[in-house]
């Protein structure tokens, strides 16, 4: 089995160590990444991505835990074999171009190569080449000045990989570009994981995560979760159904700063509110935090969903709240036997294990919205309940399956029954799945 080609463990990183001026930049950081994948540092500014990737770099050493690139610590290399390492092994794409104002844009690309003790004719003629290839060759004569900001950094790009690196980082490159250059950049990025190279691009842009393989959210110098791109064949190895897509993963993309726990949280709120404004809402959702992490009684949220708003609550009445409190204590009931059903996965007698969960999942849908079965027709829902647990089918899959006929596979509902009983699992499901699917702790 392939081993990580990029491993840190515990890695930390502190800038003017012991001095007052102290502070960590990272803390705790643990990376497995392989060799082809393409992974996004995501978070917001000053939240630790660079300095994540300038430890890859090889310029900013561990003030605590280990940090292996190829097997090797590269912290522990002479000075000539860490500077081979960054000479050619990795490349860097800077977000400000770097560009050497005076130097004709071929001799910028040739630059690295001189320091690779490679003669001047092969230096230009691989410049040209790799100018060629990203599009960029017919600026090859001009300085960097008369390029535009979307060809400038295509020049970047064309000498991070003239020197044919391994690694490719990227430190927000489209940070300074319009969207037609930002798209040109990020399909020759797209096109160099293609060939098998190792991506660590950093960004704060969420239209980019769909690229990678995985997501690596970092917050307050530490990596919050990490999330499998399904949509992307996976080079590490990943359990069956760790790239199931739930709400949770579609919550993350519109709120991609907020915690699992918040993630939860709206994806409740989502359901049990219809008319709230914005006001009513985030206040809901402090209030939903409170419950489902066991901060608050039951009766204290309804007294507080019941109280006006004006004295700090929301403001419906106090059977509505009632309703809502016990639909919430449904969701988070019925979402037990689905995570415990998933980590039946791992033990000698799974099957029986899952099977119980599985019936009990079943009942409380069909107790839930009142339906009645035949036997042929349960077991075509228990098949398709399994399917999508095990992440073998999609939410859209899963309409699907219990709207077609039971002579077809089916469940046989109504549409409209089978959009309803669907969407109210996907809650389920949200709150049910284990962290790791929607980015636990790496």
């Amino acid at each position: 089995m392939a081993r990580p080609y990029i491993l840190a463990r515990d890695l930390e990183i502190t800038y003017n160590a012991g001095k007052s001026n102290e502070f960590k930049a990272l803390t705790g950081a643990n990376t497995d990444i392989y060799k082809g994948e393409y992974i996004i540092l995501f978070g917001p500014s000053g939240s630790g991505k660079s300095t994540l990737m300038y430890a890859v770099m090889g310029s900013l050493p561990p003030s605590g835990g280990s940090l292996l690139i190829g097997g090797d610590d590269i912290y522990a290399y002479e000075t000539e074999r860490r500077t081979y390492y960054q000479r050619n092994v990795m490349g860097i794409i800077y977000q400000q171009f770097n560009l050497i104002p005076s130097l004709i844009v071929r001799d910028n690309v040739a630059l690295p190569q001189i320091f690779a003790g490679i003669d001047k004719k092969t230096r230009d003629r691989r410049a040209q080449a790799i100018l060629d290839r990203f599009g960029v060759g017919m600026v090859a004569d001009k300085i960097p000045a008369m390029l535009s900001g979307g060809q400038q950094q295509r020049v970047s790009v064309s000498r991070s990989m003239v020197n044919d690196p391994e690694i490719l980082l990227a430190d927000e490159p489209t940070g300074n570009l319009d969207s037609i250059s930002t798209e040109q950049v990020m399909n020759k990025i797209r096109e160099i994981n293609h060939e098998g190279k190792t991506i660590m691009m950093v960004s704060h842009n969420a239209a980019h995560l769909p690229e990678a393989h995985r997501v690596f959210y970092i917050r307050d110098g530490k990596i919050v979760r990490m999330v499998v791109n399904p949509q992307r064949k996976q080079i590490k190895k990943v359990e069956e159904g760790e790239t199931l897509v739930t709400e949770l993963e579609q919550l993350a993309r519109l709120y991609p700063y907020d915690s699992l726990e918040m993630l939860r949280v709206r994806s409740i709120r989502n359901y049990i509110t219809q008319d709230f404004n914005f006001d009513q809402l985030e206040r809901l959702s402090a209030f939903i935090e409170r419950l489902v992490l066991g901060k608050m009684s039951r009766s204290q949220f309804i007294h507080l969903l019941a109280q006006k708003y004006s004295d700090g609550g929301i403001g419906v009445n106090k059977i509505e709240a009632k309703n809502m409190a016990t639909r919430i204590q449904k969701i988070l009931d019925a979402s037990q036997d689905i995570r415990k059903f998933r980590s039946g996965r791992n033990l000698d007698l799974a099957f029986i294990y899952q099977h119980k969960f599985l019936k009990r999942i079943e009942r409380h849908l069909l107790k839930e919205f009142g339906i009645k079965l035949s036997v042929n027709q349960r077991t075509n829902l228990e098949d398709a309940l399994l399917n999508r647990l095990s992440g073998a089918i999609t939410d859209d899959e899963l309409i699907q399956s219990f709207s077609v006929s039971g002579k077809l596979g089916g469940v046989g509902l109504h549409i409209k029954t089978a959009y309803k009983v669907a969407s109210y699992f996907e809650k389920l499901l949200a709150q049910g799945v284990s962290h790791e699917h929607v980015g636990g702790e790496v």
